[in-house]
């Protein structure tokens, strides 16, 4: 994996300017957590099972004249809403790559970047999701809030088992006398430009993010092509069709598109047993997010980029903001 490193030593994934677009749907769902917050409100956990170097950085920003090239990453987003959240318990950080050598480097510019934060518990580990999760779970209670952020480089880092053994992870409690139960929330990265350019030459890709063999969901498929839906809007309704049936509410789409705004390259799903409605009202603080385009993002850029960046010795994330 290419990193870009700056003068201080901090390494950053080298990303599309894209990803920028789906940072700001998970920053700003987190500030719902943080900028909606009583006294009553329960602990919280955040594990990102894909947390990489915590800092992205996109060489494309000056070709596209799109302000500031670097900006944090869902695992440092994770850890301010959790700063600033009065009850922040648990952030579970899982950061992996084949390549031990990067392995490690991720890991420990986590560490450097989130030594001396405070307000939270922090737990990482480097190891493939399929071992990740398991010890993931061991350490979040499910009767509490949790959310989990799951953005893979590619369709078959998230087979669907992991997909479903997170949604099965409920717990109960007593309110008033009655029994409730608790779901985790997820927000999901469908690769669905990985899914589109398998579905013929590798469809077991397909198989493994919908947790189906080839012969039940491509008839389904082919009824939705046959419908008048394209391949993207057929995946993504079949993927849709199944975290419904997983979660008993359909999740939250927003589509993000290319940096050219040419074509839809993965969409984001939330999955939450909160009023979805209320919850797209608050996202539409960020406009219809598969209308952006490009000449709104050089406006509004500056308003929701990082303007500093993590000095080596500080340890308030509000700054680095």
């Amino acid at each position: 994996m290419a990193f870009y490193e700056d003068e201080r030593g901090f390494l950053y994934e080298s990303v599309k300017w894209h990803t920028r677009k789906k940072h700001v749907f998970i920053e700003k769902y987190l500030e719902i957590w943080t900028q909606n917050v009583r006294k009553d409100r329960p602990t919280l956990d955040i594990i990102d099972l894909f947390a990489s170097t915590g800092l992205c950085y996109c060489d494309e920003a000056e070709r596209y004249g799109l302000t500031e090239p670097t900006w944090a990453g869902s695992a440092l987003l994770a850890a301010s809403c959790l700063q600033r959240y009065p009850r922040g318990k648990i952030l579970y950080l899982n950061t992996y790559n084949p390549d031990q050598e990067d392995c490690k480097k991720q890991k420990q510019n986590l560490i450097r970047l989130l030594s001396g934060v405070t307000g939270f518990e922090l737990k990482l580990s480097s190891h493939p999701i399929e071992k990740a999760l398991p010890e993931a779970i061991k350490e979040i209670n499910p009767r509490y809030p949790n959310l989990w952020l799951l953005d893979p480089y590619g369709a078959s880092d998230l087979p669907w088992e992991i997909v479903q053994t997170i949604g099965n992870f409920r717990g109960r409690y007593q309110r008033n006398g009655v029994e409730v139960i608790r779901k985790p929330e997820m927000i999901i990265t469908l690769v669905t430009f990985d899914l589109q350019r398998n579905i013929d030459t590798n469809p077991h890709i397909l198989s493994t993010a919908l947790g189906l063999p080839e012969k039940e969901w491509r008839p389904k498929f082919d009824a939705l092509i046959k419908s008048g839906k394209n391949t993207r809007e057929a995946i993504i309704e079949l993927y849709v069709g199944r975290l419904a049936d997983l979660y008993e509410k359909p999740p939250i789409v927003a589509e993000i598109n290319s940096t050219d705004e040419r074509n839809i390259v993965y969409c984001l799903l939330l999955c939450t047993d909160h009023n979805a409605g209320h919850y797209v009202m608050e996202l539409r603080k960020l406009r219809e997010m598969e209308e952006w385009r490009i000449n709104e993002w050089r406006k509004e850029a500056v308003k929701i980029t990082a303007r500093r960046r993590l000095a080596p010795d500080q340890s308030d994330l509000s700054k680095f903001f």
